[in-house]
């Protein structure tokens, strides 16, 4: 199944910033296959993100839920992104004040086995609405 994630365009205001992480994300992972991640790699990422309060909580490469902070979480990517691929299907999306709950279906492969799961991540944003929280659950479909 192909990545089945609307353009940022499609949107406005907190939920057009949800949309572009998804699609640097996105982004990231496949830059990752050919190399080694540059700062600069992460540029356009991090201009959506408040880098200094961000906070992540939920699970990750585990089954445990954690909490990370950016340079952790960049330190994550890395290594996950190198040898896996990334595909979302947006299921729903609501935005109210400085918060957007995103529901996804995701599919995480690496090493010819791809994980699927529903997730609902709650992006909060700051007064200068830049990402500082996320807070992930995941409901394991199945692999494939």
């Amino acid at each position: 199944m192909a990545n089945e994630m609307p353009k940022s365009t499609d949107f406005t205001g907190l939920t057009q910033k949800v949309i572009a992480y998804s699609e640097e994300f996105a982004g990231i992972v496949e830059k990752a296959k050919s190399g080694p991640l540059e700062a600069s790699d992460w540029a356009g990422i991090e201009a959506l993100v408040n880098v200094d309060a961000y906070e992540r909580m939920g699970v990750f490469l585990g089954p445990q839920a954690e909490v990370i902070d950016w340079p952790k979480y960049k330190y994550y990517v890395s290594q996950y992104a190198a040898g896996s691929s990334w595909e979302g299907t947006l299921r729903h999306v609501t935005e109210q004040a400085n918060r957007v709950i995103l529901e996804l279906e995701e599919r995480n492969s690496r090493d010819g086995v791809t994980d699927v799961s529903n997730t609902v991540t709650i992006y909060e944003f700051d007064d200068a609405q830049k990402l500082r929280h996320l807070d992930v659950y995941v409901m394991p479909l199945g692999k494939r």
